[in-house]
Order: C-alpha cells, then sequence, then structure tokens
C-alpha cells in the first residue's frame, strides 16, 4: 500500500505549498516520495521472492452477509517486479 501512497502524498502537498516554498522543497518532497517507494517496491519484490504472491486488503467496500466484496492490492512476481522496475 505505501508503494501507491508515498506519490499521492508528494503530490497533493506538491499541488498544496509547492508554489509557495522554494523549489528545493518541492524536490526533496519528491525525491524522498520516490525513494520511499522504490524501498517499499524491493520490499514486495523480495517477498514475493520468498513467499510466494500475497494479498493486501485495504478495504470492504460492501459487505453482504457471508459474503463481502472488498478492494485490495495483489501482488504476484509479474506485479512486483513491475513495481519494482517503475519506481526504480
Amino acid at each position: 500500500m505505501f508503494i501507491l501512497l508515498y506519490p499521492l502524498i508528494a503530490f497533493v502537498l506538491i499541488s498544496i505549498i509547492g508554489s509557495r516554498v522554494n523549489v528545493f522543497y518541492s524536490y526533496l518532497i519528491s525525491l524522498l516520495s520516490a525513494l520511499f517507494s522504490s524501498i517499499f517496491s524491493t520490499i514486495a519484490f523480495y517477498r514475493v521472492l520468498k513467499d510466494g504472491p500475497f494479498a493486501v486488503k485495504l478495504y470492504d467496500f460492501l459487505p453482504l452477509g457471508d459474503y463481502s466484496l472488498s478492494f485490495g492490492l495483489y501482488f504476484d512476481h509479474l506485479s512486483a517486479s513491475m513495481a519494482l522496475v517503475v519506481s526504480i
């Protein structure tokens, strides 16, 4: 989840405070966002290699009795390697 969260937070912060502060801080926020995203992508990649595919459940969208429609992320070998390639 953090792979997607850090770039989103950086976008919001840069959009809000980007024009009010020095350009250096916008660069720093975007650089740290990319760094943290690549760190968590590497962790997810090694977890998939070690333990196999895994799913992260983020939100129960529509609970209906015994059935629950949920929103989440599924990392298999392909998605973990693509997250690693895109973030690095």
